[in-house]
C-alpha cells in the first residue's frame, strides 16, 4: 500500500508538468483562425430569438460549419449540412443553427418536455467548456420539436432559464438559442472557453459534430477556443454583473388512508442558492425534502453483495458535478471498485445543509455539511481538483462523519496524465485513507491504471487494492480486503459505408485477485461481441465465468458461469422492443432469466407507454427453486411543454412482494416552479390508498 501512495503522489507531480495549451485535430475543422479560435463579435443589438435569421445582426456573426461523422461512419462529412451562427451581447451569448434535411418529413422529434431525454431526436447541442479545463462542459440541446435539455458538467439534473426558439421549413430546420452568461460558472480573469457543436440527424441515425480528433471523438481537448467574450464586464465589482438569489419554498401535505401511518401529515422547507460571483455560489437547506418522487427499486440480477441506488435528493443532486472525485467513482462494473469516500444514501435526515461550489483558474471545488441537531451528527466532504493543460490533472477529497459515539474521516489523493502520440496512452491512480475509532473502518484503497486508446482499440491494465479494514461510514464500498490485477481489451470495427452493418465489435476482460493474507478472491474471463446492421437493429451475445469468494456468506468460492443474448428492435423509430435471455449458473445452481422491454412514443410527442417483464428462474445447490418476476407498466400522457400525467404500476414477486400503483400530475416550468399532485404511494411496496401534493415555487431576486 506504500508503494501505491508513492506512486499516486508522483503521478500528480507529473500532471502537473504535462501543461500544453492546445490540442489540434488531424482533420480539417471550418471557421477557426490560424491560434484554433472562433472569434465572437461583440455587439450592441440583440436578436431576437424567433427560429428566424432575416434580422441584419446575424450577419455579422461568425460562422462554423463542415460538420463530420462519429457515427456510423467516423470522419466522413455529414450526409445533411450544419451551419452555426454566433454572436454576442454583454449580457448573452446567442447561437444559430441552420440545419438541412432531406424533407420535413423525415424528421423525428417525440419530445416535447423540458429536460426529458431526446436520445432519438433530431437536435442539436452547444458544448461551453467555461473553465477551459478540457475535461467537462456545460451542454444545451434543442430538438426539431423545441423540447430544450441541458446539463453542467455532466449533471443532467442542472436547471438553467435559457432562451430557444425553432423553425421548421421544408429543406431544413431553423434552432435560434440565447444563453445569458448569469447562468453560467466560470472565472472572468480566463479570456477563453473551450467550444464545440453536434447534431443528431434523425433519419439515418447519424451523430455528427464540429470539431474532434477521430481517434478520440469525446475529447474535449481538441475542442476549439471561443475569445472576444466580454468577460471583464461579468467581475463581481463591475456594473454588469448581478449578485442572484434563488430561494425555493417547498410545502408537501398528503392524506393517508390506510397503514401504520395513517392519517394526515405534512412537510415544508426553503432551499436557496446565492451566487455572489460568476464563479463561485453557495446552496444552503433548511428542513430538506425527503419525499422523492420515485423509487429506484432493487433489479432482479444475481448480486452476493449490496446493489448500488442513485440518490434522487435535490440537495445532492444539484451541485454534485463538483464532488465527482471524492464521491462514488466509475460507472457500471467499475462502480464500487474504485476508491470513494462518499455515497450520500449513506446520510439519512438532516436539519441543515449547506454547499459552497465553484471555480478558481484551473480548479473545480466543492465544500458540503450537513447537520443533524437532534441526534449531534455533523458531516463535512470537501472536494478539490486542478487540470494542467490539456494532459494532466489532479484532485483531493477529505470527508469527516462526526457522530456522537465516535469520528470517520478520510481523505482521497489522485490524478491522471496522458501522453504519447495524439495521446493515445494514459496513466491515473488514486489512493484512499479512511481513519476511525472503530478499527473495522480503519483502512485504506487504491488503484494505478494503465492504457492504451485510439479509433479502433481501447487497452487497460490495472491493479486495484482494498484493505480488509476499508469500509468508510459514508462511501458505496460492496467488497473489500482484495489485491486485484485486471486486463480489459476492446476492438471497434466501424463501417466505411459499403458493409452490410453500422458497427460492430468485441470487448474482452480478464481479473485474478487475492486477499491481503493470501487466501483466494477472485478469477474472471468473459467475452462480449455486438453487431448492428444498417436498419440499426443491434445483436450483442456475451459469455463470462466468474470464480469468487464471498466470505462473508461461506468459506467455498462459488463459480459462476453465465451466457446471454440480446436484440435491440426498432432504432429511433416509435416502436422500439428490447428482448434479451440469459442462463448461467450462480448460488450453486442454474438459472434462466428473460426479459422484455418495449417502448412506444407517438410520432408528435403526446403518448408514451413503456411496458418491461424479466423473471429469473432459480435453481440453488441444495435442489431449492426460486423464481422472482418483475413486471412494470408505465403510460406518460404529454398535455404541453410543461405538464404530463403519469401512471405508473410496478409489481414484484418471488423474493419479497412489491405492488406499487401511482397515477401523478406534474407540471415542471423553466422557471423552477413544480407541482406533483400524485393518488398513490411511488415509494410504497404495496398499494396504498394515499393522496399526495407537492409543490415548490422560486424566488429569483
Amino acid at each position: 500500500m506504500r508503494c501505491l501512495v508513492i506512486i499516486v503522489v508522483s503521478l500528480c507531480l507529473l500532471a502537473m508538468t504535462q501543461v500544453r495549451a492546445h490540442e489540434r485535430p488531424s482533420i480539417e475543422v471550418f471557421g477557426v483562425n490560424e491560434n484554433f479560435e472562433v472569434v465572437v463579435p461583440l455587439t450592441d443589438e440583440a436578436p431576437k430569438v424567433d427560429g428566424r435569421l432575416d434580422e441584419p445582426v446575424w450577419e455579422k456573426a461568425a460562422k462554423v460549419l463542415g460538420f463530420r461523422q462519429i457515427s456510423p461512419h467516423l470522419g466522413q462529412p455529414a450526409t445533411q449540412d450544419t451551419t452555426v451562427y454566433i454572436l454576442t451581447t454583454t449580457e448573452k451569448l446567442f447561437f444559430a443553427f441552420r440545419c438541412a434535411v432531406r424533407s420535413r418529413n423525415a424528421i423525428r422529434a417525440y419530445e416535447t418536455r423540458y429536460d426529458a431525454q431526446m436520445r432519438r431526436d433530431e437536435r442539436v447541442t452547444i458544448f461551453l467548456d467555461t473553465l477551459h479545463t478540457h475535461d467537462r462542459a456545460y451542454s444545451f440541446t434543442v430538438n426539431a420539436r423545441g423540447a430544450k435539455a441541458d446539463e453542467r458538467f455532466g449533471n443532467s439534473d442542472w436547471d438553467a432559464q435559457w432562451e430557444e426558439a425553432v423553425q421548421v421549413n421544408e429543406n431544413e430546420w431553423i434552432a435560434e438559442i440565447a444563453i445569458p452568461y448569469s447562468i453560467l460558472t466560470f472565472d472572468p480573469n480566463r479570456p477563453e472557453w473551450g467550444i464545440n457543436f453536434g447534431r443528431y440527424v434523425s433519419e439515418t441515425d447519424e451523430w455528427t459534430s464540429w470539431a474532434f480528433e477521430p481517434e478520440r471523438p469525446f475529447d474535449m481537448r481538441y475542442s476549439p477556443h471561443l475569445v472576444g467574450l466580454p468577460l471583464k464586464g461579468q467581475k463581481a465589482n463591475s456594473d454588469n454583473f448581478v449578485k442572484r438569489w434563488l430561494l425555493k419554498t417547498f410545502s408537501v401535505a398528503d392524506y393517508r388512508l390506510d397503514g401504520g401511518d395513517k392519517g394526515i401529515g405534512n412537510n415544508y422547507g426553503i432551499d436557496g442558492e446565492w451566487t455572489f460571483r460568476p464563479n463561485l455560489a453557495l446552496r444552503f437547506v433548511f428542513k430538506p425534502d425527503f419525499s422523492e418522487i420515485e423509487e429506484a427499486f432493487e433489479s432482479i440480477d444475481v448480486s452476493y453483495v449490496e446493489q448500488f441506488i442513485p440518490d434522487r435528493r435535490e440537495f445532492f443532486v444539484q451541485g454534485s458535478e463538483f464532488f465527482s472525485e471524492v464521491a462514488v467513482a466509475g460507472e457500471g462494473w467499475r462502480r464500487g471498485s474504485e476508491p470513494s469516500l462518499f455515497y450520500s444514501r449513506r446520510i439519512g435526515k438532516f436539519d441543515l445543509g449547506t454547499k459552497l461550489t465553484g471555480a478558481l483558474g484551473s480548479s473545480r471545488l466543492g465544500f458540503l455539511s450537513t447537520h443533524n441537531l437532534d441526534d449531534s451528527e455533523h458531516t463535512f466532504v470537501f472536494n478539490f481538483a486542478r487540470t494542467f493543460g490539456t494532459r494532466g490533472r489532479a484532485y483531493f477529497g477529505y470527508v469527516d462523519a462526526l457522530r456522537s459515539n465516535n469520528f470517520n474521516r478520510g481523505f482521497v489523493l489522485g490524478g491522471e496524465t496522458n501522453f504519447g502520440y495524439r495521446n493515445r496512452f494514459w496513466f491515473r491512480s488514486s489512493y484512499a485513507r479512511h481513519f476511525s475509532s472503530e478499527n473495522k473502518r480503519d483502512g485504506g484503497a487504491g488503484l494505478i491504471r494503465f492504457g492504451y486508446g485510439d479509433e479502433r482499440w481501447f487497452v487497460s491494465l490495472g491493479y486495484t487494492s482494498f484493505s480488509p479494514n476499508f469500509r468508510p461510514l459514508l462511501s458505496y464500498t460492496p467488497r473489500t480486503d482484495f489485491k486485484r490485477w485486471s486486463v480489459f481489451v476492446h476492438r471497434n470495427f466501424r463501417s466505411k459505408g459499403t458493409e452490410f452493418y453500422r458497427n460492430a465489435g468485441f470487448s474482452v476482460n480478464w481479473s485474478k485477485g487475492e486477499t491481503f493474507s493470501g487466501k483466494f478472491f477472485e478469477q474472471n474471463y468473459g467475452l462480449n461481441l455486438w453487431l448492428e446492421f444498417k436498419d440499426q437493429t443491434e445483436i450483442s451475445l456475451g459469455w463470462n465465468r466468474n470464480k469468487h469468494a464471498e466470505y462473508h456468506i461461506r468459506e467455498e468460492p462459488f463459480n459462476d458461469k453465465s451466457f446471454w443474448f440480446s436484440l435491440d428492435l426498432g432504432g429511433n423509430k416509435p416502436l422500439r422492443a428490447d428482448l434479451s435471455y440469459g442462463f448461467g449458473r450462480a448460488f450453486d445452481g442454474r438459472y434462466t432469466q428473460p426479459r422484455i422491454a418495449i417502448r412506444w412514443d407517438k410520432p408528435d410527442g403526446s403518448w408514451r407507454v413503456r411496458l418491461e417483464w424479466s423473471q429469473r428462474h432459480q435453481t440453488y445447490g441444495g435442489g431449492t427453486k426460486q423464481t422472482v418476476r418483475s413486471h412494470e407498466f408505465n403510460i406518460t400522457r404529454v398535455l404541453s411543454r410543461d405538464k404530463w400525467l403519469v401512471l405508473r404500476y410496478y409489481n414484484r414477486g418471488g423474493d419479497y412482494s412489491v405492488k406499487n400503483f401511482a397515477l401523478s400530475f406534474r407540471i415542471r416550468r423553466e422557471t423552477g416552479e413544480e407541482l406533483f399532485l400524485i393518488l398513490g404511494d411511488p415509494q410504497a411496496t404495496k398499494t396504498r390508498s394515499r393522496i399526495a401534493v407537492k409543490w415548490i415555487f422560486p424566488f429569483r431576486f
